[in-house]
């Protein structure tokens, strides 16, 4: 009889500490029917993963005081062959004879464990960088995904410093948002390194208005961004810079103009960019960005986007980059 009891109130303080902590399962899988020259693809009719399919858990506990634990980890694929988004089958130098081995990064949209609480977040692992979150990825319509993105042209000035780092391995990220004010902080641990990663990010949001600056610096170079955006209700107006300076004392600037307009059950995605090089004062890409997002349903949406480079001269077609997709999404 002790030994039953005993085992019931095992289960019942067993029960109580599952009742304070939760685990969650989502995903997005979304494939596009595509045809590209943009960015140097090959304007083949293919299918494609424009906007990150993944596999994701997230869980957080309660430890009392306000003090929570939390943990996420993130698969990337792509839906289409069903590969890991990050595969590469290595292969074999014919010249020198080196050999690169394959590999893959199984976690590669995030693997961070943190504690959270009125001080805001720290997470430890692998996870975005505080500027990539708090400035260069806000003002894009497209989010930076498909035919249709401007962030890698006004945001990055067309990686011409080799930017955009989104992601940092060996990270301590920390963010938090006081009274309108959202801060973030990120660092990596240097290790196999030349340099370690840190990023800074500070904003501020008050109703329709949303401004922020962030900068990232790495062993590639360095990257500032900044942004505004507001929503007058009938379309939601962005703005966006970002300069870079490579290691090589490669210099570039870009300029975004973006809107999001809310029309019949979706919206209309719409922008212009522009990439700069500072050294020989060339413009190296002008896009058009145009879009529109359809909801299905509250978790599917089928969206279309077309983008055009007057300035950019694909080597797959020699005219002007252009591309378009058609894409189903499903998020879960």
């Amino acid at each position: 009889m002790k030994k039953t009891l005993i085992a019931l109130a095992a289960v019942a303080a067993t029960g109580a500490a599952f009742a304070q902590s939760s685990v969650t399962i989502y995903g997005k899988v979304n494939v596009s029917l595509e045809k590209s020259s943009l960015g140097g693809k090959s304007n083949i009719a293919s299918l494609d993963d424009i906007h990150g399919s993944r596999l994701g858990f997230r869980g957080a506990e309660d430890l009392g005081g306000g003090l929570q634990a939390k943990f996420q980890i993130e698969h990337r694929f792509r839906p289409d062959t069903g590969a890991d988004a990050t595969f590469n089958p290595g292969g074999t130098n014919a010249t020198t004879g080196v050999v690169t081995p394959a590999s893959s990064t199984m976690w590669n949209g995030m693997s961070t464990v943190g504690l959270a609480g009125s001080f805001g977040e720290v997470r430890l692992g692998r996870y975005y960088s505080a500027n990539f979150l708090g400035a260069a990825n806000v003002p894009d319509p497209f989010g930076g995904d498909g035919a249709g993105a401007l962030r890698g042209v006004g945001m990055y000035a067309n990686r011409l410093a080799a930017f955009p780092v989104i992601r940092t391995a060996n990270i301590i990220h920390y963010s938090g948002s006081f009274s309108g004010v959202k801060v973030a902080l990120s660092t990596s641990v240097k290790e196999s390194d030349s340099k370690a990663h840190t990023s800074f990010a500070v904003g501020y949001a008050n109703g329709p208005l949303d401004v922020g600056v962030g900068t990232d610096r790495a062993s590639i170079g360095n990257l500032v961004n900044a942004y505004v955006t507001y929503d007058l209700g009938v379309a939601k107006l962005a703005f966006g810079m970002g300069n870079t300076k490579s290691t090589a004392g490669l210099k570039s600037e870009g300029l975004l103009l973006g809107a999001t307009i809310p029309a019949g059950p979706g919206k209309v995605l719409v922008g212009l960019a522009r990439a700069k090089n500072k050294n020989s004062g060339v413009v190296t890409n002008s896009k058009l960005g145009l879009g529109y997002l359809y909801p299905l349903s509250k978790r599917t949406t089928l969206e279309a986007s077309y983008g055009r480079d007057s300035k950019a001269v694909s080597s797959a077609t020699g005219k002007k980059e252009s591309g378009f997709d058609l894409t189903l999404q499903h998020n879960f």
